[in-house]
């Protein structure tokens, strides 16, 4: 800092305009929430993930938009991920993708949360005999 300047007071908090404003107090949407405990339910363990992505202040308008959203994931008892599902933005349908047998992702209206049960259910490996 040159002499002769001041500082600008940090907010206070944590609280700032909105573009700044931390969203990692948020919940996840109540249908993902729901969707995790249905396939909990069923024995297969699940976590949701909270990414939150940061905008950088410029003078000019940057090429990338702030990232924040939730995904649930999905394991094999073994660990491995088999399935992992966000909502969709705009859409609010359930984006599912299901890596351990291909399918790279599959829509299902979010009145449907049973059906995204069972493609995961179907995704997982089967027990050996």
């Amino acid at each position: 800092m040159a002499f002769g300047q001041t500082a600008t007071e940090a907010h206070a908090g944590g609280q700032g305009d909105d573009e700044t404003a931390s969203p990692a107090g948020q919940e996840p949407p109540e249908g993902l929430s729901d969707l995790a405990r249905l396939v909990s339910a069923q024995g297969v363990q699940t976590s949701i993930i909270h990414y939150v992505g940061l905008r950088l202040r410029s003078h000019r308008p940057l090429p990338f938009p702030r990232e924040d959203r939730f995904e649930l994931i999905a394991h094999s008892r073994d660990g491995w991920e088999v399935a992992s599902v966000t909502v969709g933005e705009r859409s609010g349908c359930f984006v599912v993708s299901l890596p351990s047998v291909g399918v790279t992702t599959q829509m299902v209206n979010a009145d449907q949360p049973h059906a995204v049960v069972d493609l995961i259910l179907a995704a997982l490996p089967k027990e050996a005999a």
